[in-house]
């Protein structure tokens, strides 16, 4: 059987041209993207992420007009790259081989791993919809479709769900897993128990739960 990616952790996927100018461009949007979820969009100034990129402020100003500039900048980053990481991560051939409880784990392991790696991303994505509200409806629209694809990826092995309604099960299952990962790390909303497992207590037990609803079926027989 052909070697299954799914095998290998998912990772984050960056944009391959990496250029002087786009070394740059990247390492102040790393910086901004740092400070504006340790201190706050507000009480962050150019010269602050200029100093955290360890560039010029002539250097930043060439790349970005101002810190508007910078935090839209880094909306259209996180796009791009959303975009790039789940043509990869959803990809049919990756999961050859992978079952519903494969595919979720998965899942699930690597939100965790992206959320502790760049637990600035939702919020600066929020700060730029809040300078430009034109761009509210742009990353819910791509999450959509991503959960729609992944969800596609569970119906393609409805015969493991024993759920009577499967499209619905797994839709529900997804919905599920992003609010449980939603309560344990972002820090918008108020923290609940989810927050006192390690991860992979965590894991353990989203994916029972998630096992549980969905009936899901080994060798013929739903587990128990």
């Amino acid at each position: 059987m052909t070697s299954s990616l799914w095998q290998s952790e998912l990772h984050w996927r960056r944009e391959g041209r990496q250029d002087r100018a786009h070394k740059t461009q990247n390492r102040v949007l790393d910086a901004a993207e740092a400070l504006f979820f340790e201190q706050g969009y507000d009480a962050t100034s150019v010269n602050d992420v200029a100093k955290k990129a360890k560039c010029s402020i002539g250097s930043l100003y060439h790349h970005f007009r101002d810190k508007k500039a910078i935090a839209l900048a880094l909306f259209d980053r996180m796009t791009r790259e959303f975009e790039l990481t789940m043509k990869e991560a959803l990809n049919r051939d990756r999961w050859e081989g992978a079952t519903i409880a494969d595919i979720l784990q998965e899942f699930i392991k690597f939100s965790i791993l992206n959320n502790k790696a760049r637990p600035g991303f939702k919020s600066a994505a929020l700060e730029a919809v809040r300078l430009d509200p034109s761009l509210g409806d742009h990353f819910p629209k791509m999450q959509h479709r991503a959960n729609k694809q992944l969800k596609a990826l569970l119906l393609a092995r409805r015969e493991e769900i024993g759920h009577p309604d499967p499209e619905f099960a797994s839709g529900y299952v997804l919905d599920l897993l992003i609010a449980l990962l939603r309560a344990r790390f972002d820090p918008h909303v108020q923290k609940t128990q989810l927050t006192r497992f390690s991860d992979d207590k965590f894991t353990e037990q989203a994916l029972a739960l998630a096992g549980s609803f969905l009936q899901l079926k080994t060798n013929g027989k739903t587990k128990t």
